[in-house]
């Protein structure tokens, strides 16, 4: 959590007051400070597995790694990721390597180290036995890619690449832990630093340490007895080094001299130094004792602690500061303070103690418009202050009646400033103006002339115009103007007007002139301009506005430098163009998380900057998005409300507090986010983490397609001040803007390769350039597969092919089984059948006509005769010979032919032209045969005609056939006695097909057959 600055001490870089009496003309009180920072701390609440951090490191893809009382933890800016096995403890020292392996010593099993792409750790315990521990401490990575460690015997350097270890002896003490830290100075030089031996040069030619200051040192002076703690290279081959005993030293390793600096402090201790620079670029010292933290200034070779950060005493370990990024990380016995230089743009300036009486309120800040570094904040009482910003110097002027609440300031150019108050004592002046030259107030006759005005001296608001005339209001009694030169009323509105407006509890809230020289009104009923032609005041809120916001009651108005007038109202801000149309309209909804909004400044951007009673919210122009800052941010309170000022040049804000004023410079704070590493913090795949190498396409199995992607910005800011976006490329068309969110999460995915693109920006509209792409192919099930359905499709192939051929095979015996019947048939039966008949026509020969059998012998010659021809169509029929619809056809043909021809009937047969492909089964042969036979029988037997047409076509896979005849026709209704037509019309539904006979006596008849073939 983020700690607001306590009152009243100030951080950095100085934390102590210096006052400074001096007598300026009337009675004052000078005092001189510097602005403050704000850290942020980090504990077992935030993830920690315990608040004993012992050291840090950040690797080289930006994750901050901490070693712990318990194990090493990985930090994103948001979680903590622990490594629990192997055993550690006591993680003294931590550093990561070229590879991006980060390897550190523990207290359990020696050295060890963590691989960047499984991110599994190994130990390498140098003892005889596995069970035996091995305690090692402060490990540390040379720029020859050498690593240093220490044990309670001495210290050893380890080749990284071979594993190969030299082990160092030191001097056996009383000193009884790790015997040395180690650090290397601006020329490349190696020093250990022998906790009660002495500091140490390495040799790396020897292969040596020589002592130059310590016990163990051989000639004086350096041979003093002294108890290191920790050390640090600044520039210009200068060493840092915090002892127990002995407060912070300087060693000089060019000149080998040394210089003791005393903490001030009772103990005099030191435990962890950070070599560093302040806000300006000096160079300073972060020092951590066992009461807190601090820094030492160089240049002034003093010491500064910061109190209130934690409450109460806490012992600081180790400090680490990013050199990239400046960021401080301490670790102490109650967790971590952070110190981010990017989450101090906010600057405080507390009021000294002692100056004016507390609390107290800066309602008002504006600055000399011949001096911009003279500014004058306007108190809630008492009066108000010069503030020197070369000198840091801050002046009480005293206000003629300590009551007087200072409403707003107006510094003119012919170096007077003017003050409205609201005097609580209701006494007049409540119009106060004050003489810079002459260090005085003065009366002049304008403001004799506007303070006659209201029934109680309180004058609420102040403007002057164009012209030099001055504008006055009061909430509940109109508004005035007063020419400067006349000293004359030119308020055109009369009271009645201005009754009018006020009618119904309409208060005016604020004035102001627009570009035109317009005055404009802040009401309880929303926003009017006095007309000065009609005398009237006329509201200027556009039509529907009130289906667009809730409450039009104005608390501050603000003419922007493009001529819109901006309106804080409660529960929205909102902004009118020129020609009076509703342009912009921010509520809640769009981040304001209180309604109350008052108080409206732009900056040199053209950025407007609202007061809220929870934070400070900026409208960004160029993105049309808003941002809040809060007392995480460094304000000293939420409450912003109608204290919001800017510079005259517009690039740095003043905002009103109690006790203090924040300062912001605005270009800074809202320039875009640095390029932030976007780290990948975790992959899990069914919410199971898995360790992959991003640098390698991911596979998933078909059952694992549902991942989660857990990453963000390691530019370690306010997880408010990020946000994210990404899109699965081969999945989705667009990014998918998730805010503050850096979850990316996908499920039921199909087979496929897909790219993951992830990038980070912050709130005002600024994205990163570079984008982050993870390659993830999802694997398809083996039903899925190419061989799977290749396989699949050849044993489909297979089997069909396998059907086809047993059809085909059953084919060829049917026809085989109907070649045999028909041939039997043929062979014997027909035989037979024809051996009757020409027996029977013999016999019939030799009979007598009169003979009483002869009649019997000619009744079975034309029976046998009918029985072979029905036999020869039936053989006919079953014979696979047969079964093209053109062999039926010249049948059929034949058929016809001979009897039309033997009863001399014209014929006319037409046939299709190509049906040699068209196949018949053998069941619709048969049918279609003997309804074709029973129908020419019947014209040939009954029809009595003189021509008979036979037409046979095949369309669209159906067969039809119709024959007809000029013969004397019957009616087909009518009952005949016989099976014939009923015969046809089942013939013809068990061809699935259509019979249709059309007849009427004398006049003919038509059959018509139509039915589906193929």
């Amino acid at each position: 959590m983020l700690r607001p600055v306590p009152s009243p001490v100030l951080r950095i870089p100085l934390c102590l007051y210096l006052l400074v009496l001096v007598s300026i003309g009337i009675t004052s009180v000078a005092y001189s400070q510097l602005p403050a920072i704000t850290f942020e701390t980090i504990s077992s609440k935030d993830g920690l597995p315990g608040n004993t951090v012992l050291s840090a490191v950040r690797d080289k893809a930006g994750f901050m790694w901490f070693g712990t009382r318990q194990h090493v933890v990985r930090y994103d800016g948001a979680t903590f990721k622990s490594f629990t096995e192997p055993e550690t403890s006591f993680v003294t020292g931590l550093a990561a390597d070229a590879n991006n392996d980060v390897w550190l010593s523990s207290d359990r099993n020696g050295l060890c180290v963590i691989r960047h792409d499984t991110q599994a750790m190994e130990c390498f315990p140098q003892t005889p036995q596995l069970t035996d521990l091995e305690t090692t401490g402060y490990f540390f990575l040379d720029r020859h890619r050498q690593g240093w460690f220490s044990d309670r015997d001495g210290v050893n350097r380890i080749d990284l690449a071979t594993g190969k270890r030299r082990h160092y002896t030191l001097r056996k003490s009383t000193y009884v832990w790790m015997k040395a830290i180690f650090t290397e100075d601006s020329d490349g030089n190696l020093w250990v630093v022998g906790r009660d031996n002495g500091l140490f040069r390495f040799d790396r030619g020897r292969d040596t340490l020589t002592c130059v200051l310590g016990a163990d040192c051989t000639q004086a002076p350096g041979n003093e007895p002294m108890l290191f703690a920790s050390a640090c290279a600044g520039a210009d081959g200068m060493l840092w080094l915090g002892s127990y005993n002995n407060g912070l030293i300087r060693y000089d390793t060019r000149r080998n001299t040394w210089r003791q600096f005393f903490t001030g402090r009772r103990s005099n201790q030191v435990n962890s130094v950070a070599c560093g620079s302040d806000e300006n670029g000096r160079p300073i010292v972060w020092v951590g004792d066992n009461q807190g933290l601090g820094v030492f200034r160089q240049d002034q070779e003093k010491f500064y602690f910061f109190p209130g950060i934690l409450p109460h005493a806490y012992e600081v370990n180790y400090i680490y500061r990013d050199p990239e990024n400046g960021i401080v990380w301490t670790c102490t016995s109650e967790g971590i303070i952070k110190y981010n230089p990017e989450s101090n743009l906010v600057r405080t300036l507390l009021l000294p103690p002692g100056l004016v009486s507390f609390p107290v309120t800066i309602n008002t800040v504006v600055t000399d418009p011949h001096d911009s570094t003279r500014v004058y904040l306007g108190l809630s009482h008492t009066g108000m202050i010069c503030w020197d910003r070369r000198k840091n110097d801050f002046t009480l002027v005293r206000y003629p009646a300590e009551s007087a609440d200072t409403r707003w300031m107006i510094a003119r150019t012919d170096g007077r400033v003017w003050i409205g108050t609201n005097r609580w004592d209701y006494r007049r002046p409540g119009i106060l103006v004050y003489d810079t030259h002459r260090k005085k107030f003065t009366t002049t006759p304008l403001s004799q002339q506007a303070n006659r005005y209201y029934s109680v001296p309180f004058f609420m608001y102040g403007e002057f115009d164009t012209r030099h005339r001055l504008w006055i209001g009061n909430s509940d009694e109109g508004i005035h103007g007063v020419d400067s030169r006349t000293l004359q009323d030119i308020t055109p509105w009369d009271t009645a007007s201005q009754r009018a407006l006020l009618h119904n509890n309409n208060l005016i809230n604020d004035l102001c002139f627009g570009p035109d020289g317009r005055l404009w009104l802040g009401t309880m009923q929303g926003i009017y301009y006095g007309d000065t032609v009609s005398q009237t005041f006329v509201p200027a809120d556009p039509a529907g506005i009130a289906a667009r916001i809730h409450d039009l009651s104005v608390n501050t108005l603000l003419h922007d430098r493009q001529g819109n007038l901006w309106a804080a109202r409660w529960g929205s801000l909102t902004c009118l163009s020129p020609a009076g149309a509703m342009v912009t309209v921010l509520t809640t909804r769009d981040g304001f998380v209180d309604r109350q909004i008052e108080g409206l400044a732009e900056d040199h951007a053209g950025n407007i900057w609202a007061g809220n009673y929870e934070g400070l919210y900026c409208y960004h122009a160029a993105s049309g998005n808003l941002k809040r800052f809060t007392t995480n941010d460094g304000l000293i309170s939420n409450n912003t409300l109608g204290h919001v000022f800017t510079s005259p040049s517009g690039r740095e804000l003043y905002i009103g507090q109690q006790n203090g004023v924040n300062l912001i410079d605005a270009s800074h704070l809202l320039r875009p986010t640095a390029q932030a590493t976007l780290g990948i913090s975790s992959f899990k795949v069914h919410e199971q983490e898995r360790a992959v190498d991003l640098q390698q396409a991911i596979r998933l199995q078909p059952e694992e397609n549902a991942f989660s992607v857990d990453f963000i910005a390691l530019n370690y800011r306010k997880q408010h001040d990020n946000v994210y976006a990404y899109y699965l490329e081969g999945f989705e068309k667009d990014w998918n803007h998730s805010g503050a969110q850096h979850l990316a999460y996908y499920t039921n995915l199909s087979p496929g390769r897909y790219t993951l693109r992830l990038k980070a920006g912050d709130v005002l509209g600024h994205w990163s350039s570079a984008v982050s792409s993870i390659q993830i192919e999802v694997l398809p099930a083996y039903y899925e597969t190419a061989w799977f359905r290749t396989l699949v499709v050849l044993a489909v192939s297979g089997l069909l092919y396998g059907l086809y051929r047993y059809r085909i095979n059953q084919l060829l015996r049917l026809q085989h089984v109907r070649n045999r019947i028909s041939a039997d048939l043929h062979d014997e039966l027909g035989s037979s059948l024809s051996g009757i008949s020409i027996m029977g026509a013999l016999a019939k020969k030799d009979l007598p006509e009169s003979h009483p059998s002869a009649s019997f012998v000619e009744r079975m010659v034309e029976e046998v005769q009918q029985m072979s021809s029905s036999l020869d169509d039936i053989v006919w029929n079953i014979s696979p010979r047969n079964d093209a619809l053109s062999s039926l056809v010249a049948r059929m043909t034949r058929y016809a032919s001979e009897l039309f021809e033997a009863r001399q009937i014209h014929y006319t047969i037409t046939v299709p032209e190509h049906f040699d492909n068209v196949r018949l089964s053998m069941e619709q042969r048969r049918n279609f045969y003997l309804i074709f036979k029973e129908s020419v029988n019947n014209l040939i037997k009954y029809a009595r005609c003189r021509h008979a047409t036979v037409h046979i076509a095949v369309e669209k896979k159906k067969l039809s056939m119709t024959i007809a005849d000029d013969g004397i026709g019957f009616d087909p209704a009518a009952a005949h006695g016989r099976n014939g037509l009923l015969n046809l019309r089942q013939r013809a539904n068990s061809l699935n097909g259509t019979l249709h006979i059309a007849s009427a006596r004398g006049q003919g008849t038509s059959l018509q057959l139509e039915f589906p073939i193929g």
